[in-house]
């Protein structure tokens, strides 16, 4: 099993992916849709992810929208559902 990655990076990772899918956590865990622990999964499960300079460069050059998150994005399902 490899190493989880850097907190600090993976959080901004997630909370830009988010974004650009059309997600806002904060909003989603104030309106109940989900829980503190899913919101630290949702990080702990992009820590896992091999292509986090992959991921930095689709979110730094999508100008701030995409209409899913990329095949390999760990959290894919769940953008997809909170966007929905």
């Amino acid at each position: 099993m490899a190493p989880l990655g850097n907190p600090r990076t993976h959080f901004w990772l997630t909370l830009g992916m988010a974004k650009a899918t059309g997600v806002d956590l904060n909003s989603a865990f104030y309106e109940a849709k989900i829980t503190r622990s899913d919101y630290s999964g949702l990080i702990n499960r992009c820590r896992g992810c091999t292509q986090a300079d992959t991921c930095g460069a689709i979110l730094g050059g999508c100008m701030g929208r995409l209409e899913n998150a990329p095949e390999f994005c760990l959290n894919r399902t769940t953008f997809e559902a909170l966007a929905a």
